[in-house]
Formats: structure tokens, sequence, C-alpha cells
């Protein structure tokens, strides 16, 4: 029977680590191994673990040798463990109850996935008096229009999956698999990016389970979603190492779905106010730009969606920050005369993307043709 390790970087995460673990170490589920690993945290983090694993033998402590942040904490992690499927979770977030059970059942089947995707919600603290708003993953609803078997697929078969969320703990990987392949987390921000989709593209078959089995738990200031921060320029250099990576695969349905991805992902970037600083936005702008125009797949295979989506989607094109700026404030006045009448709850604003315009679908901002 197929067993599990649970990888969970840990650095600064002693407020957190318990209400992770308590979400992990529940039941009597001998598949299971945890393996948190201590990167050099400098607060009460490892004192936690050490607790937890006093009372629990599924439970491995080990120790980077330097920082060097979530990414390569993750590779040392999997250096480790010894499970034959590997799920990263972050030490602020939760497994929802059943998880674990889930996944295992997920990949005990004759064709053994790759790799597994899990449904998520996102929980959003917006504070008091409104408290906490949650936000179900798109998953179920991407498996829905799936045109594969959703136990058993290929990136080729459904390029569209690029549109879930790129965030390592929604994947469940095979470790012979991820530790055979040539593929580490790198360092910097967001090292999802290049990791996940060098994942997907690697995998010969993928499976979803789309009963919500994680819980993504978004506060204000441990997340890089919501600090300001120079870092999120450091999006640029893992999107190249995605396209970088990506030089040898001709599949145009592939290409075409991520490039539709990484256009909605750095305009949600870089509309964020709570990542860039406004007076770097221009830079930003320019630089998104510069990645929209080199891997643009041609108008016969992609061109810009319709009404605010595709007008963005134009201006990037046009290298026309100043329209994009212009546009941006209009969008905000207008949400601020909508607000002024009353017209939302604060948790429906809270709900809203900070980026300046409404939130848009993952399933594509832009409009996919082909012959």
């Amino acid at each position: 029977m197929p067993s599990l390790s649970i990888v969970i970087p840990v650095y600064e995460a002693e407020d957190y680590l318990a209400g992770c673990l308590d979400t992990i170490v529940g039941g009597e589920e001998d598949r299971l191994e945890i393996v948190v690993v201590d990167d050099c945290s400098p607060d009460g983090s490892r004192a936690v673990a050490e607790r937890y694993a006093e009372g629990d033998r599924r439970i491995r402590i080990v120790s980077t040798p330097r920082n060097a942040g979530s990414g390569p904490a993750r590779n040392f992690g999997l250096a480790q463990a010894s499970g034959d499927y590997v799920w990263f979770v972050d030490a602020d977030d939760e497994l929802k109850p059943g998880a674990v059970d889930r996944v295992l059942k997920a990949v005990t089947v004759a064709e053994a996935p790759d790799v597994v995707l899990v449904q998520h919600e996102k929980v959003r603290d917006i504070g008091a008096p409104s408290g906490e708003i949650v936000e179900i993953g798109e998953l179920a609803d991407l498996a829905a229009h799936c045109p594969a078997d959703p136990d058993g697929f290929t990136l080729a078969e459904w390029p569209q999956i690029v549109d879930y969320t790129h965030t390592p703990w929604t994947k469940v990987s095979r470790r012979g698999f991820l530790t055979g392949i040539d593929l580490d987390f790198p360092t910097g921000w967001y090292t999802d990016i290049p990791w996940t989709y060098g994942l997907l593209r690697r995998a010969e078959r993928i499976a979803v389970v789309t009963e919500c089995c994680y819980q993504w738990r978004q506060r204000a200031g441990s997340s890089i979603t919501r600090t300001r921060d120079d870092r999120h320029f450091d999006v640029f250099t893992q999107w190249q190492r995605t396209w970088d990576d990506l030089e040898g695969v001709d599949d145009e349905g592939v290409r075409v779905a991520l490039f539709n991805h990484m256009v909605w992902h750095l305009l949600l970037v870089i509309g964020n106010t709570e990542r860039v600083d406004p007076k770097k936005r221009r830079e930003f702008f320019r630089r998104t730009s510069e990645l929209y125009r080199r891997y643009h797949p041609g108008p016969d295979a992609w061109s810009p969606a319709e009404g605010v989506t595709g007008l963005k989607q134009r201006l990037l094109a046009a290298r026309a920050y100043l329209g994009y700026e212009a546009l941006r404030q209009v969008y905000r006045l207008s949400k601020r005369v909508r607000r002024t009448g009353g017209a939302e709850s604060a948790p429906e604003r809270a709900a809203q993307d900070a980026s300046g315009f409404a939130a848009q679908p993952l399933a594509g901002p832009g409009r996919v043709t082909r012959s």
C-alpha cells in the first residue's frame, strides 16, 4: 500500500505550526510520515515541532544547514522523505478533515499517478468585525470541463489545467517520479511557478481530487501575496525559467494555455498595491510587456479577450503604460462610487481582487483560437 510523506518547511511559524500539525496527526494512519524542515527559524517553531514529535513517531525534524527560503527547504525535505508520495504543506496552513485518506485513496490504484492535484479553499482574514472570507478553489469547476480522463491525463491532453493555482501544496507527487526528474525549487520568490509547470509537463499520468483537501490561510504579513516588496520582481525570473524549461516543447496547446495564464498572473501582480510599490509599477509593466511580446504564440493561436481584460492585454502589447494606469484609475473610481452607494458589503469589497480590476476567472482571460 502506498505511503505518504508530508514535508513542512518551517520559518517563523511558531504561532501557526501547532494548528497545522493538529490537522495532520489525527487518526492512526501508519502510512503517513511528517517531515518538519527547520529552515534555521529564529523563533520557537522547532520547540513546537519537538513537542509534537515526542508523542508521535511519524514526525521527524530535520534542519537545513542555513536559512535558504521555502523552495530550498522543500528540496531538503524531499531528500529526507521516504514515502511513496510527497505532499508539500505550508506551516501556516491546514489540511481539511479526511484529506490524507482522500489522497491515499487516489494513489492506491492499479495505474499509479505521477501527480495528484487536490482541491483547496482560501481563507482570507479581513479583520474584525467581518472576520474571514472562504473562497473555494477552481479545481472542481475545471474538472467539470476536462476533455480527458480526470483520473489519468497528461498536460498535452488537458492544457487548461495550468489555470489551476501554481502552488506546491495543491500537488501530491510520486516520490520516485519527483526524484527522477531534473526539477528542484529555485531560490527567490514565486519559486512555485517553474516547479509546478516543470512538474506537470514531465508527468505521464495526472489525477485530480475535487473534494477539498487543503486550507490556505491568507494572513496579512505572513504571505508574499499581501506583502509589498521589491522581491515581487522575482516573478519575471521565475516565468523566464518556466519558458526556458519549455524550450523543447512544441505542443501549441500547452504553450498557448501557459501564455494565457502568465498574462493573467502578471496583470494580477502588477495591479495589487499590496505587492508592487506604485512607484515601481511602470517598470513592472514594462517587464510584463516584454514577456508578453516575447512569448505571444501568434494571432492565429491566441487573441485578447473581450471587455476590460482584453483592453489590458492590448495595452500590454502596445507597451502603453499610461493607458493602462488611466484605465486602472477609472475602474477604481467607479468602484468607490458603487461602494458609496452601498451596493457592496464589507466582505464583498474585501473579496474583490486588490489589483484595481475585477477578479478574473482562471479559466482564461484571453481567447484561444485554433485552426
